[in-house]
């Protein structure tokens, strides 16, 4: 049996830190495995060109490029070998579902079925009806996607694993960060928070700036919100709200060593997310042990639950309640114990991962 990981994301949004997670499980439960990203993996050339970079004429160029790779290698599959391929929930999932459905040698693994940030009705109504009729095997990572799944699909065949955590290496390159990221700690006595990530509505980032508005010189936090933009989330706040300077906006991709910086540097990670299915931002902080401070939603609860010295949660959506919890944690920062090994044992037991490699092995025939 033999698995390849295909991803059109990649770099673009961390996704190759799940990847390398996916493989490293697989290869060490017998399961040889290849990624097919846009990115190097192992000093080898990345397989799929990055469909992010450039002029549009180039990115439709690289996409179909990308498209047209993965029917040639469904077609060069060989017995025992199956082609696991990413889904989002975008208007990029359309031609994969239509690509692999043809092959019971395709798995989706889907992250979310429906992108929280697209509201095109259309374009819900085409992704769940590919669910509804999907022939395919598939793995999802939340109770809330296989939810969602079971009840498009009484049919569907999937199996539920958690988030790969993430075991990113602390160390990075200094030549490699901006001096925009390394300027926001210099001359810094503040209480730095880090909201991480693609900046977009659903990630709660209007609630955190509001409750940033009410933050006073005094109170000696500064608020870091580093990532794209592509929903223009910032202007439109902007727009209505002025900004204060204890907000420091880092609006571009970051490469990993400029994250790393960020976490490392940082005194707590911020997740105000509306909601969410699973989080690589929560993965990264946890594996930096930079303490988190998130949302209430159902997915955050559970984590912080389990987990009870990874940071807080509270009601991020009551922007006074928010406000005071910002100040509150900064203040309690020095008096808690952040990361204890019982707690980082738990989120790193290889038990369940193991026993998801295992699963596949029975889930895929190997001839």
């Amino acid at each position: 049996m033999k698995i390849k990981l295909y991803d059109l994301i990649g770099i673009k949004s961390g996704m190759n830190l799940y990847l390398e997670e996916f493989y490293k499980t697989a290869e060490r439960n017998g399961i040889p495995t290849e990624i097919l990203s846009n990115y190097s993996h192992q000093n080898k050339s990345p397989q799929l060109p990055n469909i992010f970079e450039g002029p549009a004429f180039k990115k439709v160029f690289n996409l179909l490029i990308s498209y047209f790779k993965l029917i040639s290698l469904i077609i060069r599959l060989k017995k025992g070998e199956y082609m696991i391929v990413l889904l989002y929930g975008t208007h990029l999932d359309i031609p994969l579902f239509l690509i692999g459905k043809f092959s019971k040698k395709v798995v989706f693994d889907v992250h979310e079925t429906m992108a929280l940030d697209y509201k095109s009705p259309v374009l819900r109504k085409i992704l769940y009806y590919f669910y509804r009729t999907c022939p395919n095997k598939i793995i999802a990572h939340s109770a809330k996607i296989k939810n969602i799944l079971s009840e498009l699909s009484n049919k569907a065949d999937i199996v539920v694993v958690p988030l790969f955590p993430n075991y990113t290496d602390p160390n990075y390159e200094p030549k490699k960060i901006g001096q925009d990221v390394i300027k926001i700690f210099e001359n810094n006595n503040s209480f730095n928070y880090l909201f991480f990530g693609n900046v977009r509505p659903s990630k709660g980032v209007f609630d955190l700036l509001a409750a940033a508005e009410t933050l006073t010189d005094s109170n000696n936090i500064n608020i870091i919100i580093a990532g794209q933009d592509i929903f223009n989330t910032i202007e439109e706040y902007k727009a209505k709200y002025p900004i204060k300077d204890n907000v420091k906006l880092i609006l571009r991709l970051l490469n990993d060593d400029e994250m790393k910086y960020l976490f490392i540097n940082s005194n707590a990670t911020l997740l105000p997310y509306n909601s969410v299915s699973q989080s690589g931002v929560l993965q990264t902080a946890a594996s930096l042990k930079t303490p988190m401070l998130t949302s209430d939603i159902p997915y955050f609860k559970s984590v912080i639950h389990e987990l009870p010295s990874f940071g807080k949660y509270t009601n991020t959506t009551d922007h006074e309640n928010f406000k005071d919890v910002l100040i509150s944690f900064a203040q309690e920062y020095n008096e808690r114990d952040f990361y204890t090994k019982a707690d980082l044992e738990k989120y790193y037991q290889s038990d369940q991962y193991n026993a998801f490699a295992n699963q596949l092995k029975t889930w895929l025939p190997a001839n």
